[in-house]
């Protein structure tokens, strides 16, 4: 994965979410900040191979013809198996008012079959459309091939936002900063997840530089990175911490026109 990808065009999947919609202020800015919808689906064990052959050969085509823009896919690699997120850039929710992708590109009739032969796979599925903060994010080299992501999912205390912000600000940063590191994006749930929570993906080149620990502690030593943890405990409630990587046969993107097609 690449880090831009988790930006406007991806971003990091959350861990487990509340399912109510909650939407939390953003802050002014003159551009608006990017939005990313995330789908999450737990495939059955018994059907991963037909399922992943139905992604490549009969989805994707048909979210291209339908007009979707492009998708990025995530498989978790320690966490719930079997559990994969898919995340597309979202320019605007009046497109919701008409019809979806897949009836676009297959009429009713071929949506309803499409529907009925998608859910013979699925365990269980839910989705939700978050902010992606790139006012908080650092991504030092955006298009850096970073295909592991550590996925922190923060939930913090009512009234304390800004505050986790300024963690994020002073603390965060300057660490991944000062260790040179691939970087990190910040999401915070918008519709379909708890408004407080956001989502801290952490870019890594590969597993073996989860070895390493948390740039906090390598940054600052062991005795500040406790007490910025314990400062962390009267805002953070909970924190939840997966891995997944990102799946390039199961993803795609816009096609560049071509001098046959301009």
């Amino acid at each position: 994965m690449v880090g831009a990808h988790l930006t406007a065009q991806q971003s990091a999947p959350a861990a487990k979410a509340p399912a109510a919609a909650k939407s939390a202020p953003q802050p002014a800015s003159a551009t608006p900040l990017p939005r990313v919808a995330v789908t999450i689906v737990q495939i059955k064990p018994e059907l991963i191979d037909e399922w992943q052959d139905f992604q490549k050969n009969e989805t994707i085509p048909t979210l291209r013809k339908g007009g979707v823009t492009g998708r990025n896919a995530f498989v978790t690699a320690i966490g719930e198996s079997f559990e994969y997120a898919f995340l597309s850039p979202v320019t605007s929710f009046a497109d919701r008012d008409g019809d979806s992708p897949i009836v676009k590109a297959l009429g009713q009739d071929g949506a309803r079959a499409f529907g009925q032969k998608n859910r013979r796979f699925i365990a269980q599925q839910r989705t939700y459309v978050a902010t992606v903060r790139t006012d908080l994010s650092y991504q030092p080299t955006p298009t850096a091939n970073l295909p592991v992501v550590v996925v922190a999912n923060y939930s913090i205390a009512a009234g304390h936002n800004t505050d986790f912000e300024s963690y994020i600000k002073n603390d965060l940063t300057p660490a991944h900063k000062q260790m040179k590191t691939g970087g990190f994006v910040v999401q915070q749930a918008l519709f379909g997840g708890d408004g407080n929570s956001f989502v801290v993906a952490t870019l890594l080149p590969n597993f073996a530089e989860l070895d390493k620990g948390p740039a906090v502690v390598r940054a600052y030593g062991q005795a500040r990175a406790a007490a910025i943890q314990q400062k962390l405990a009267g805002i953070v409630t909970h924190v939840e911490r997966t891995v997944v990587r990102m799946v390039p046969e199961l993803s795609f993107q816009a096609s560049r026109p071509t001098s046959d097609n301009r």
